[in-house]
């Protein structure tokens, strides 16, 4: 099995371009949370902050599972293995397992 640092195929380019959009909308949620300070006030007074959190949450859920499905279509199909493609699915599948945790277990 020989491991590459760029995809070959036109689905692993889409894998890690939706990997790497995952994770820059995870930072960029994180800070967006730290400057309104938690508040939810804040986003509910202004339109432009509701719009901005609505298309955030869509962007955020779409990226997630497309990132993980393509991920594993590539190594299933395309027996493609990138040194950060295995780190995609991984992180994907860590947040959809705190994402069941939080249905089953609510708090």
């Amino acid at each position: 099995m020989k491991i590459n640092f760029i995809p070959k195929s036109r689905s692993g380019k889409w894998a890690i371009g939706f990997g790497i959009a995952l994770v820059m909308l995870t930072v960029f949620s994180l800070i967006f949370a730290a400057a309104i300070g938690g508040d939810s006030t804040v986003i509910a007074d202004s339109s432009l902050l509701s719009i901005l959190v609505a298309v955030l949450s869509v962007m955020f859920t779409l990226a997630g599972p497309l990132s993980f499905i393509v991920g594993i279509y590539t190594i299933i199909k395309h027996q493609e293995w990138l040194v950060c493609k295995p780190l995609v699915v991984l992180y994907v599948l860590a947040l959809l397992l705190f994402m069941l945790g939080e249905f089953l277990f609510p708090h």
